[in-house]
Formats: structure tokens, sequence, C-alpha cells
């Protein structure tokens, strides 16, 4: 047998080369929008755990006998009943912070830099009792 030399094996022409990349191109900017608007998606919904996580660890708090029996942790349960509720970072050195924070497992300073979503104005953490159960 003989082996055929083909004197026209050149690979890609550099047209079709460019033509490739160009519809990469266009495939990409068609798709980045759709994926940030699942990755900001993503972030709302980790916020929301987040938030339901604050709420769980004050519902722990409050009933924690420790708590309750706190001179200092008092006026905090009348601002959980007030309408507009309590800053999270308003608790001063209580029973109550340090019983949220040991549940949490951080610092309740730290609770609004955990948020990821993009918000307009700074996220306020503010948590009220409500006909007993708890809204954030």
């Amino acid at each position: 047998m003989e082996f055929i030399k083909r004197k026209n094996n050149k690979g890609f022409s550099l047209v079709e080369l460019i033509i490739v990349i160009a519809i990469m191109a266009i495939l990409v900017a068609i798709m980045v929008p759709v994926l940030l608007i699942f990755i900001e998606k993503s972030n709302v919904s980790s916020d929301t755990q987040l938030a339901d996580t604050v709420r769980g660890a004050f519902l722990c708090a409050v009933t924690d006998a420790r708590v309750l029996a706190d001179a200092a942790s008092e006026p905090y349960f009348d601002d959980l009943e007030d309408s507009d509720g309590m800053n999270i970072e308003d608790l001063g050195t209580s029973v109550m912070k340090e019983s949220v924070e040991e549940i949490l497992g951080m610092n309740v300073t730290d609770v609004k830099n955990q948020l990821k979503s993009s918000h307009s104005s700074p996220a306020v953490f503010n948590i009220k009792l409500h006909n007993k159960p708890f809204i954030l």
C-alpha cells in the first residue's frame, strides 16, 4: 500500500476560527445576564435562610431560663413587642445577646455582613414578637 500525501491538509482557516469565536461571543453575551439573575436568586435564598436562622436563635434565646432570669434582658423583651421591633445590633451586653450569639455561632453585629444579595440601602435586621411567633 502506498501512502497518499495530501497537499491541501491545512486545518481550519482563519475565517472559520473567527466565525467560531464570534458565535461563542454571542452565546456568552446571551448567557451572562441569565447567569447573573440565577446568582442573585441564590443570594436572596441564602439571605432568607440566614434570616430564618436568626429568627430561630431569638426564639430559642427568649425561652432560655438564663435569659428570662436576667434583669438586663428585660428591656429587650419590651422592644421585641413594640410595633417597630428591635434591631439585633442594639442588644448591648446581656444574657440574651450571649445566648443568641451562642446559638448563631457568630457575633450579632456580624450577621449583617453575612448578607449576600444586593441592597439599595444598608440592610437592617429588625426582629419583633407579634402574637408570639417571631417576624423578621
